[in-house]
């Protein structure tokens, strides 16, 4: 049964690898190189507020049902009439924040009506979320993998064959609504999976029930919002805030999509290691192996994707955008540098979570968002976006630094569980030889990129950084992890 999931954990990870990365350079991209510049860059900001107050919509929901009800059948379908009641109110209150606060920013007329789409595209995706945790919580990980893919193959269907057949039909607002529309055709066809499997399916309202759930999502709901703020206000500000706002987005948001593309494999990993870190704590066995591997696959892994990303940056996105410049190099180098930080995050967030440590974390983002805004506030008017995205390696940086110290300290972790002094030299040397091929190398410069990248992975399998037999043992353990819950559900 282990190696089956796991095999079944391959097939969907490659799958999701694949569909999405389409999606982001065969269909967006070409979507923003098509649309006028600013036309993007207010999207990409809108989405970025819609991300921000979406946690009106959900308030946590999606988390607590993941967490708490999912290993009890009975309870899931005994509480889902009241999460759809409770789904419809939180909607509402949404949408009556998300206007007022797009108004007092400043957003009018056609920019009020796709902040409109933006907020319902949002409103869908926590619906759709919601949803797939009642699939995962009734043991449909199958199906559960190919909804993860639903929206985004909807779109390369829908948006891919505009751009084909009719491009000078595309609009920023028309690309909107076709998002829009996935996100609803993915949200319909998951309440038509999952009618069967639950007896009751009418939404229901009762102020104690939902009284009960909000506060079950309250801390989660703050630690989702904590952790949007401090990675999605940049976009915000930079539009806001810039004279050239709507273009500088679209600089940003360009570079961001290849950060975006990397984070698909580190949030993969966090959500095998989580289910592992409960196992363990469950059973009262040591987490330090995990937590060693973990952290040093992660840094290792993102420091191989990132120093090339970094180095050739600039013919990076001139590959990629007719309207690149330098200041999308620049953003991109910065954005690179900052997912090393992210990863560590992902190794030292997932043992937090599972640890029950949300609350303590919270502290923590909280004080990641006012760094992030201070500094936005004071930089951008100078620098313009790529100090955007300094400030977002330096947040990311003080995170990760800060979580990590204080993981070890709560939890009585030996700072000498990890490998650090390795783990440095191996980026030091490997970064020297980013600068050596930038500079020296007789090959043009993909060749240079990708065989800089395959020698980082070589040299970090060398070192003992990364274990690819325990990268199997990991997905193989968080199947056990997985079968154990369903088999606890059944009994």
């Amino acid at each position: 049964m282990v190696s089956s999931f796991f095999r079944n954990a391959i097939f969907q990870v490659s799958l999701n690898l694949l569909v999405k990365g389409v999606y982001l350079f065969g269909v967006e991209r070409m979507v923003q190189n098509l649309l006028p510049e600013g036309d993007y860059g207010l999207y990409f900001a809108l989405l970025g507020l819609g991300m921000l107050l979406q946690v009106v919509a959900d308030f946590g929901l999606q988390l607590y049902n993941s967490r708490e009800l999912s290993g009890d059948r009975e309870q899931l379908a005994q509480y889902f009439p009241y999460f759809i009641g409770l789904k419809i109110i939180l909607g509402a209150a949404f949408f009556l924040v998300l206007l007022p606060v797009g108004w007092w920013l400043g957003y009018r007329g056609a920019e009020i009506y796709l902040l409109l789409i933006a907020g319902a595209v949002q409103f869908f995706n926590s619906v759709v979320l919601y949803l797939r945790s009642n699939l995962s919580g009734l043991g449909k990980y199958a199906l559960d993998g190919w909804f993860s893919i639903m929206d985004k193959s909807l779109m390369i269907l829908s948006v891919g064959g505009l751009l084909l057949f009719a491009p000078e039909e595309l609009t920023i607002t028309r690309f909107a609504g076709l998002q829009l529309a996935s996100w609803g055709v993915t949200a319909v066809l998951l309440v038509v999976a999952i009618r069967d499997r639950l007896p009751r399916k009418l939404p229901r309202f009762d102020r104690a029930t939902f009284g009960k759930l909000l506060r079950g999502g309250a801390p989660f709901a703050l630690a989702v919002f904590l952790a949007t703020a401090y990675t999605r206000t940049d976009a915000i500000m930079i539009e806001r805030l810039l004279v050239d706002g709507a273009e500088a987005a679209s600089h940003y948001a360009a570079a961001y999509r290849l950060l975006d593309a990397l984070n698909m494999v580190g949030w993969l990993l966090a959500g095998l290691l989580i289910p592992m870190y409960a196992r363990l704590q469950a059973e009262g066995k040591d987490e330090k192996p995990l937590l060693k591997f973990s952290v040093q696959l992660l840094l290792a892994g993102s420091v191989c994707a990132a120093v090339p990303l970094a180095f050739y940056s600039q013919p990076i996105v001139d590959l990629l955008y007719d309207f690149a410049e330098s200041r999308t190099g620049l953003i991109l180098l910065f954005l690179a540098c900052s997912f090393v930080a992210q990863c560590l995050n992902y190794a030292y967030g997932s043992l937090l979570s599972a640890r029950g440590f949300i609350g303590r974390m919270n502290k923590i983002y909280a004080l990641g968002i006012v760094l992030n805004l201070g500094g936005n506030w004071l930089v951008l008017p100078i620098y313009g976006a790529p100090g955007a995205a300094a400030i977002t390696l330096l947040t990311q940086s003080f995170i990760a630094v800060t979580q990590a110290v204080l993981a070890h300290r709560w939890l009585n972790i030996p700072a000498g569980t990890i490998a650090w002094w390795k783990t440095l030299l191996f980026a030091t040397i490997f970064a020297s030889c980013g600068l050596a091929f930038y500079h020296f190398a007789p090959l043009p410069w993909l060749p240079a990129c990708l065989l800089l990248g395959v020698l980082g992975l070589g040299g970090a399998s060398l070192s003992g950084l990364i274990d690819w037999r325990q990268l199997q043992d990991l997905g193989t353990s968080a199947g056990a992890a997985r079968g154990a819950d369903a088999g606890a559900s059944k009994g």
